[in-house]
């Protein structure tokens, strides 16, 4: 498979680290100048919906969370046009090269039936059940997806489902993710898959809520979340109907 990073224009530090982080996977990966939205004037950036947002989020956007979605969209976009599956990291992580390795081949393996397959160590919340063993790793499809995008495989069939449920940006593009309910499509991992975000400074800026609280903003967020909660619950029984016995669970796991 092919291997994209998106990175901004002025990060080639994070560019060199990851050039040499992969080079231990003897994983070669082609850097995407992704959307920075504390300069960029992107069209994308257009489809953002402050207030949906702050409902949703309990807190207004910050400056470079819609820029880190349209580049995910752009490398959705990327995959849709090659008609391939393709890898997508973000630009700080290390690896640990024996296991992440024998990740790269369990994603490769599954990933036309998988469409989606995150390849970052599983925390200790995480829920999920497993499909596949592979001697120390395990091919797991989740039932709480994790936040975070630092490393992921997808299909043409996969991402042409996230352009088309993004055409606005109402939440940070991993919670977009994780509510699967919007976008129907079974997220899977690999666990543990030898990958771990870095500890560079983060670009997207400040997600904590600044000021006095908002009461009503608060009890949508509150409300949106019961929602979230209960339509992902029912998407999971809708999940384990669609995949059949192929990726039945095979042993319920937590953390």
């Amino acid at each position: 498979m092919k291997a994209y990073c998106i990175t901004l224009n002025g990060c080639e530090n994070r560019q060199s680290t990851t050039k040499k982080v992969l080079a231990k996977a003897s994983l070669d990966v082609e850097f995407f100048i992704g959307v920075d939205a504390r300069v960029d004037t992107h069209p994308l950036l257009d489809r953002s919906r402050e207030k949906k947002f702050l409902y949703n989020m309990g807190r207004p956007a910050a400056i470079g969370e819609f820029g880190c979605y349209a580049s995910h969209y752009l490398m959705w976009q990327k995959c849709v046009e090659l008609n391939e599956p393709i890898i997508i990291f973000e630009d700080d992580f290390d690896i640990d090269e024996k296991m992440f390795s024998a990740t790269l081949s369990i994603a490769e393996k599954h990933i036309d039936d998988c469409g989606y397959i995150r390849i970052e160590n599983a925390d200790n919340h995480d829920m999920f059940y497993q499909v596949r063993s592979f001697d120390e790793q395990r091919l797991v499809k989740y039932l709480k997806i994790p936040q975070c995008m630092t490393g992921y495989a997808i299909s043409p069939k996969c991402a042409k489902a996230f352009i088309e449920h993004s055409q606005t940006f109402d939440y940070p593009v991993d919670v977009f993710l994780r509510n699967a309910w919007i976008h129907k499509q079974p997220i899977f991992g690999v666990c543990q898959s030898g990958l771990w975000g870095g500890n560079k400074p983060s670009i997207i800026g400040n997600r904590k809520r600044k000021g006095k609280k908002n009461y009503l903003v608060a009890a949508m967020k509150i409300v949106n979340k019961l929602k979230n909660m209960t339509l992902n619950l029912a998407t999971n029984f809708y999940h384990l109907a669609m995949l059949g016995t192929k990726y039945k669970p095979t042993k319920l796991w937590k953390g």
